[in-house]
């Protein structure tokens, strides 16, 4: 799996909950692949999108990372660094939505960091944001070598109150693989001590060169991406209420009533 340069990524995500009822569906995706710290190698492509001014596609730098300015990348970095037992010194990828039409909410940004070898990553970043309180976390994670199906692999507590129907006492089974045509992601979110997944989470999207003609499809097939991400968690939401899933309050709330 090689860094490459900035590409246009569409297809699915698929959530399955196995308990304590079954739900299931599946949703499109438009994303980037991107350096972090040079997103107007893409966004310079096409008039519409843009890394420095608002527009119908935008990179905005407050959308990601700890801080407003800088470097995203050295962030990234950083925070590897523990779990490497050093800062990775190769390339930099991230893979996420961008702000369209004003709009961003982002549940994953994965962050992906070469070493030496430039076709081997050595570790990753999952930047998770929860609805609907808009807090982002990370989870930096050291990636296992390749197996012969070409997944690498991780494991990581699960920390933030993403969904006000879990809480936080699972893991992250983690399992990546990458070609230039594709990115897959799989996160199982497995409970305390146990061995079977609670929900599984599955991502694949092809990976496209960038272009003005790619970012033009993009704009065009998909114009909304991010305001339906935002409008399918709620309808999904819903939809466990009313299968009567139990509702699990935001830590702070917990706090506040023990």
């Amino acid at each position: 799996m090689r860094a490459g340069g900035p590409a246009v990524c569409a297809g699915t995500v698929v959530h399955r909950r196995h308990r304590p009822t079954v739900n299931e569906f599946a949703a499109p995706l438009s994303q980037v692949w991107i350096d972090p710290d040079a997103p107007e190698a893409l966004c310079d492509l096409h008039p519409l999108w843009s890394s420095r001014r608002p527009a119908p596609a935008r990179f905005r730098r407050a959308d990601y990372g700890d801080a407003t300015t800088g470097s995203l990348a050295d962030e990234v970095r950083a925070a590897l660094a523990p779990v490497l037992g050093g800062a990775p010194t190769g390339d930099i990828r991230m893979l996420t939505q961008l702000r369209r039409w004003g709009w961003l909410f982002n549940p994953i940004t994965v962050y992906v960091a070469w070493d030496t070898d430039p076709d081997v990553p050595v570790g990753a970043v999952l930047e998770v944001s929860n609805t609907p309180w808009k807090e982002r976390h990370r989870y930096p994670i050291a990636l296992t070598p390749p197996a012969a199906s070409g997944w690498m692999t991780a494991t990581t507590d699960k920390e933030l109150h993403v969904s006000p129907f879990l809480d936080e006492a699972f893991r992250y089974d983690v399992r990546l693989r990458g070609s230039t045509g594709r990115i897959e992601l799989d996160i199982d979110v497995v409970p305390d001590g146990g061995d079977e997944p609670t929900l599984e989470t599955a991502m694949s999207v092809d990976r496209r060169e960038a272009t003005r003609a790619s970012l033009a499809a993009t704009l065009r097939t998909n114009p909304f991406p991010t305001h339906r991400v935002s409008l399918g968690i709620h309808a999904q939401a819903l939809r466990l209420w009313r299968k009567r899933v139990p509702f699990v309050p935001h830590p702070s709330k917990r706090e506040a009533s023990s």
